[in-house]
This record gives C-alpha cells, sequence and structure tokens, in this order.
C-alpha cells in the first residue's frame, strides 16, 4: 500500500466509513495498474521522495474517487438519458489501462514520469 491513514487525512480527506485502508489498497494497485506496473518494478522505496510524494497523492485522490463514485465504476453505461434529461459519464473520469480515475489522478502521475508509454 502506497499510501496510509494518515496521509490520507493529511491530504484533507474524511475516513471513508471504516473502509479508508480497504479503498488505499484497491486504489494503489490501481495506481500501479495506471503506471503500466513500474511502481512494483522499481520499487515504491527506489523512487524518489518527490514521485512518492505524488504517488501517495494520486492513491488517496483516487480512493477518494473510487468512493464517491461507486455505483457507477462498474457500470457498462456510458450515458443515459430519460424524457430530457441526460446523464454521460464520459465526462467525470477517464480510463487508462482499464482502470476508471479522475484527470487530476492522471495530472498526479504524470508529474511522476511513470505514464511514459516509451519507457521501460
Amino acid at each position: 500500500m502506497y499510501a496510509t491513514i494518515d496521509d490520507y487525512i493529511r491530504l484533507g480527506y474524511e475516513e471513508l466509513e471504516d473502509k479508508t485502508e480497504v479503498y488505499l489498497e484497491r486504489a494503489s494497485r490501481q495506481i500501479n495498474t495506471i503506471c503500466f506496473g513500474r511502481i512494483e518494478g522499481c520499487g515504491f522505496d527506489n523512487l524518489t521522495k518527490y514521485q512518492q510524494g505524488l504517488i501517495k497523492e494520486a492513491v488517496c485522490s483516487h480512493a477518494e474517487f473510487s468512493y464517491i463514485y461507486k455505483d457507477y465504476l462498474s457500470t457498462p453505461v456510458a450515458s443515459f438519458s430519460v424524457s430530457k434529461t441526460s446523464i454521460n459519464f464520459g465526462d467525470v473520469w477517464d480510463t487508462l489501462n482499464g482502470v476508471k480515475t479522475s484527470s487530476q489522478v492522471i495530472e498526479l502521475l504524470r508529474g511522476t514520469g511513470l505514464l511514459c508509454r516509451v519507457l521501460r
């Protein structure tokens, strides 16, 4: 797990109904997937402090995002409309490597250099 409950609270988030640790663990796995497995491949402790900080912030932000949109993330529907009302989920999240997340998380991870597709 790349971020702790203390990191989560320090960054200004409120605990998630006694499920914060579960969401942080899931977010850590998904963040590693978004980064093409490079966090595990390099070893989190081998990254720079700057990269570690951005990853912790991304994990916390992704955990919050996953909690808020938990009812919609697993649905295959991208949009729907009823009468004159329509909802389009495409504006809410981006998908990278099969993981739906926020643009804020992607921007944080871009700062680490681990999203570059040409790295090996």
